[in-house]
Formats: structure tokens, C-alpha cells, sequence
């Protein structure tokens, strides 16, 4: 008989209790049933850890570790036999670790059953008993997270080495550590940031560029632990934003498949994904011939800028150069002054001549993320900015390979499409084994006027005709002459949307706010049309998750909600989904567009697997 204890995150903040909710469902798919503990000692005095409450490191001085705040501490299971648990510390989200208690005999031979791989890791620590022997198992998705801090404070590859090492010693070795106080601003070391009670989301890749409205990266894990607990098959996320889900699967060993009508998008989804199987010294040496020949350039132009002739070496296209010059937008030089511009246009084209598909991606999205940071105003000159931020970027590729040489991550292959999710042609019929996406939340983040300084000086796309084309975009001024004629003769694509959808639009337009009414009408219809896709692509019995937020709009001196959730889930069983569950949380990020609250809308597609 084994006894096991699931140890929660102690980031754990929602009172609504929908991050248990979601521990609790990743658990049920994973492992089995099991019951909430709401405090370490409940199970203590009636369970084999009773037995380890002596010697270096009590089982209890484990369990009372930066415990989480809330009604729910962890979970208790009881099997009769134990088995291969790389699966549990690969791929749990909102557990930290995890206790098992078995009889011990020969529990050497034991451990080996629970890595039938032979790949014993660091992260596990055996205490031999009498009649039990305790294991202890310390998850991937710790040391993922914790990496955050390592990037942060590491400076060079040896920096790297040394923090990599505190961290794969903090939970073991230094269990007892006191951590400095949170105010101490001088001596502060790593190890004090690891004690910190945060949720870090922009760990390893998931931080290569700015991105406004990206969700959580551990909810988007638990989830497809829900929905898809096989160890091989195929995710998608065909509102792709920045990757998240695409980075995540391809951490838990899944293939993915993205979409995404913005190429910034594409661009972001695919380097995030690629960076992490670039080899780290083949990437820092490219990167580095990259930046010196970029600062012989610089230097030809500061000679010459003077003048209206910019002097390049013999293999640059100039042509080109001066062409892309002179069709830059004049708004955007208000934005960036007309000297870092150039510098853009020349580093873009230097870009070009790199032969590698994966290193080229990765320094376009490089130079992206640079412009960014110019366009909000950053002092210090355009060149090192740059060079700052691909070193930053090169060195999270360089701390993951680093802890992978103990995690052992078998990751996941993904490729990202420039595509319309209403129309997905590149997808074959039933194909795709999980869903895990969120939608624009109607009206609530403009994404182009975000990105419109990478958009228009990298050359990605046809800006008014992508503005017109995504979904959700609250900057689209101009409608089809058809589209305020359809509501009012109820066509086919009004008629097929539920009551509640009408609802809305019928109210908007009697305030008098008959845009608003338009906007929303256009999104449920492209998201009718966006399920309808999601339905042919998913295999039988495959499930998806959505994620997205409700609207508030004033209306006479109140306010209505739109419940787009409620609205999905009509649209979704109109089209032959069936529901699994709603789970509703309390939203932590920004409030534009009125979003209060977001929930997770989980559907199944009926059928049987083939």
C-alpha cells in the first residue's frame, strides 16, 4: 500500500479556489482520485509519514514549507502499488512536489519501477525506514518557474552555472535557509528570490518579447493535463497570441500546431517554441558575428548619414534599403526618431543573410522586441539595446539547457501558421487531439496599435487588411455594407447565432451605441465560424478549453454585462459540442475593455476514437 501527499504551489491565491479546482482536475487525469487536505498535520498522525516525524529533515519540516494560504494545502491519496511517476513531476502544473510512503523491501528496485526510463534526477530524495521508506519528488514546472530569478541576477554563462546549482540544491540542501527580508535592497542573493510568494509567468521563453493580454502559463498546463493526459499526441491553439500554450506543450512532450492571422504572432509562437532545441554556443556565436558586423555598419553610417548616400558593403542591397526608407510611415517617427529607424532597416537587412532558419527567426524576433523598447522611449543608444536583449535572450536559452541536463525535458515539436482560424485549410479533419486557446475578449486590447512599430518597419504584413481581418480588433472602423443589414434582415449568419447573442446587439442598439452592437455581432459571428473550425479539426471525443472574459458596457447610467461565456457555450452546443465544465475565475491582469472576470470553457466533441 502507498500514501501520497500532492504539495500545492504556495502562489496559490485565488479564494474563489478555481486554481485548486484546476490542481484537482490535473490530478484526476494524471494520477487518480484524491481528497483535499486542508492542513499537512490532518494526515500526519494517520498515515505512514507518521513514521519519518524524526531524524535530519522531518517530514514535517517538508510539508510546512513555504505552505499556500487558503482552505486547501495539497492532496492525499491512497494505491495499492506505485508505479511510473516521471509523467507526474514532467507535467504537473500547481504542484510543487509530492510525497509517496511505500513498504519498504528493496527500494532501490522500488525507484527503479517509478522511472522505468532509467532517468533518476536529481530533483527525487529517498528517506529508508524500518517498515516505509519515504520518496520525495520535486516537480519540473519549480524549476521552470525559479528560473525566472536565475535570469534576472545571472550576467554570464558562469553566473548561470553557479545559480542553476543553487537552485537545484534550495529544496534539498537548504531547506533550512531563512531568506533575507523582502525590503533588504544590498546582499540580497538568489536564494532570497526564491522564497518569494509570486507566480513568475515570464520564465525562459515565454519572456522573448512584449505581449499585452497573454494568460497564465501554468493554468494553460493544468489544462492541457485536463483535457489531454496521454504522453504523445498533438495540441493546438488557434489563437496563438504570443505561445503560451504552444511553449507549454512542447515542455510536457506534445506536438502543437498554432494559428495566428498577426505574423508578429506566428514569429513569437515559433522562435518561443525553436529557441529552446538551438544548441546555446551555435546561437552565441552567430549572434555575436551578428552584432559585430552590425557595428561596422553602424559605423559606415554615422560617417555617412550626413548625407543623403548611406555607404554599405559591397553584398547589401541598397536599393532595397533606400526603398524600405522612404515608405516608412510618418507616424511612426513620432514615435521613434527617424536616426533609430535606419538603424532598424539596416540591422533588418544584415538579418536576412543569416543561414539558419531557426537562429534567423530568433534574431528578427530579437530586433522586434528592441524596437519595442524604443518605441517607449528607452535613452540608451538603439545598438545597445539590442545587443542587450538578444544576450538576455541567448542566456534564458543557455539556463534551460543547463536545467535540462537534469530535468531531461524530451521536448515537443510545434510549427505556428499565418492563417485565418475561421478557415483553417492547413488542418486536416480530425486531427488534432487538444484544444487550449483565448479568443480577443471582443473588444478589449487593440493588438495592432500595440505592435504597429514591429508590424510596419520588419515589413510582417498588410496592416489595414490584417486590422480588418482579426478577430475581436476595436480599432475596426469600417464595416461591410452588408454587415448592419444583416442584423436587421436576419439573415442566415444572425439567425444561427442564440437569443443571448441577440440579446446584446438588440440592446446596444436601442442605447443608441449601434457600433458596439456591430463589433459584437461581428465577433460572435467569427467565433461561430472559428468553433465550427475547432469541431471539424478535433478528433472524436478530443476536448478544448477556452478562455475568455466577459464586457461591461454603460448603458442610460448602468451597466450590462456580456456574458461571453454564457454565449460561446450556446454557440458551441448549437454546432454539436457537448459542455464538460465552466470554471470561472477572478481576473488578475488588465482591465481594458471591462473585463472583470474570465472563465474556462471546456467542450468535448462527440464521437469515438478511431
Amino acid at each position: 500500500m502507498a500514501h501520497w501527499y500532492f504539495k500545492l504551489f504556495n502562489s496559490i491565491k485565488e479564494e474563489s479556489g478555481s486554481e485548486v479546482d484546476l490542481a484537482e482536475l490535473e490530478l484526476q487525469s494524471l494520477f487518480g482520485k484524491v481528497e483535499r487536505v486542508s492542513n499537512f498535520a490532518n494526515i500526519l498522525g494517520r498515515t505512514p509519514f507518521r513514521d519519518f516525524m524524526e531524524g535530519d529533515m522531518p517530514v514535517q519540516d517538508i510539508m510546512a514549507h513555504e505552505i499556500p494560504y487558503g482552505r486547501c494545502q495539497g492532496f492525499y491519496a491512497k494505491t495499492r502499488d506505485v508505479g511510473d511517476v516521471s509523467l507526474l513531476i514532467h507535467r504537473l502544473a500547481y504542484i510543487r512536489e509530492f510525497l509517496v510512503v511505500a513498504e519498504s523491501g528493496d527500494w532501490e528496485r522500488l525507484l527503479k519501477r517509478m522511472f522505468p526510463s532509467g532517468e533518476q534526477q536529481r530533483n527525487v530524495q529517498v528517506f529508508p525506514g524500518k517498515a516505509y521508506t519515504l520518496y520525495r519528488f520535486i516537480t519540473n514546472e519549480y524549476f521552470l518557474e525559479k528560473s525566472h530569478y536565475i535570469s534576472k541576477l545571472s550576467r554570464n554563462e558562469k553566473e548561470v552555472d553557479r545559480n542553476v546549482e543553487s537552485l537545484f540544491a534550495f529544496l534539498t540542501k537548504n531547506l533550512y535557509r531563512i531568506p533575507a527580508t523582502v525590503t533588504m535592497q544590498v546582499g540580497k542573493r538568489l536564494e532570497d528570490y526564491f522564497t518569494v510568494r509570486e507566480e513568475p509567468s515570464l520564465y525562459i521563453t515565454h519572456y522573448m518579447h512584449p505581449y499585452k493580454g497573454r494568460f497564465h502559463p501554468k493554468m494553460v498546463r493544468a489544462l492541457l493535463n485536463y483535457i489531454y493526459p496521454e504522453e504523445e499526441g498533438t495540441a493546438m491553439d488557434n489563437f496563438a497570441g504570443c505561445g503560451t500554450t504552444l511553449v507549454e506543450a512542447t515542455w510536457m512532450g506534445l506536438d502543437s500546431r498554432g494559428v495566428d492571422i498577426n505574423p508578429l504572432s506566428v514569429l513569437m509562437s515559433q522562435v518561443k517554441c525553436d529557441a529552446l532545441s538551438i544548441p546555446p554556443e551555435k546561437l552565441k556565436k552567430t549572434m555575436e558575428s551578428y552584432l559585430k558586423e552590425l557595428s561596422s555598419a553602424f559605423l559606415s553610417y554615422e560617417k555617412t548619414s550626413g548625407g543623403s548616400k548611406l555607404l554599405f558593403p559591397p553584398d547589401y542591397d541598397t536599393a532595397s534599403f533606400e526603398k524600405r526608407r522612404t515608405a516608412v510611415p510618418k507616424k511612426l517617427t513620432v514615435l521613434i526618431p527617424a536616426d533609430v529607424i535606419d538603424r532598424v532597416l539596416i540591422a533588418h537587412e544584415i538579418i536576412k543573410k543569416i543561414g539558419d532558419n531557426k537562429i534567423r527567426d530568433f534574431m528578427l524576433l530579437g530586433l522586434s522586441g528592441a524596437i519595442s523598447d524604443m518605441a517607449r522611449r528607452r535613452s540608451n543608444e538603439f545598438h545597445v539595446v539590442l545587443s542587450e536583449r538578444l544576450y538576455d535572450l541567448y542566456l534564458r536559452i543557455y539556463i534551460f539547457h543547463r536545467l535540462n541536463q537534469t530535468l531531461k525535458i524530451r521536448l515537443g515539436s510545434s510549427v505556428t501558421h499565418v492563417g485565418d482560424t475561421r478557415d483553417m485549410k492547413f488542418q486536416p479533419d480530425n486531427s488534432i487531439d487538444a484544444i487550449v486557446n483565448s479568443p480577443p475578449y471582443s473588444t478589449a486590447l487593440d493588438y495592432i496599435k500595440n505592435d504597429y512599430p514591429q508590424l510596419a518597419l520588419l515589413e510582417l504584413t498588410d496592416i489595414p487588411s490584417l486590422s480588418e481581418n482579426m478577430i475581436g480588433n476595436p480599432s475596426q472602423k469600417y464595416y461591410p455594407d452588408t454587415l448592419a443589414g444583416e442584423v436587421s434582415e436576419e439573415n442566415a449568419r444572425y439567425s444561427n447565432l442564440p437569443p443571448e447573442a441577440k440579446e446584446v446587439i438588440s440592446e446596444l442598439k436601442k442605447y443608441s451605441r449601434e457600433k458596439e452592437g456591430l463589433h459584437s455581432y461581428k465577433f460572435f459571428k467569427d467565433m461561430r465560424m472559428a468553433l465550427q473550425e475547432m469541431l471539424r479539426v478535433m478528433k472524436p471525443e478530443a476536448k478544448c478549453a477556452i478562455v475568455i472574459g466577459n464586457n461591461h458596457y454603460k448603458l442610460d447610467g448602468r451597466y450590462m454585462e456580456v456574458k461571453n461565456d454564457v454565449i460561446l457555450m450556446a454557440i458551441a452546443k448549437k454546432l454539436g459540442f457537448t459542455q464538460d465544465r465552466t470554471i470561472t475565475r477572478q481576473l488578475e491582469k488588465s482591465q481594458a475593455g471591462m473585463i472583470r472576470y474570465e472563465s474556462i470553457v471546456i467542450l468535448s466533441k462527440p464521437g469515438r476514437k478511431r
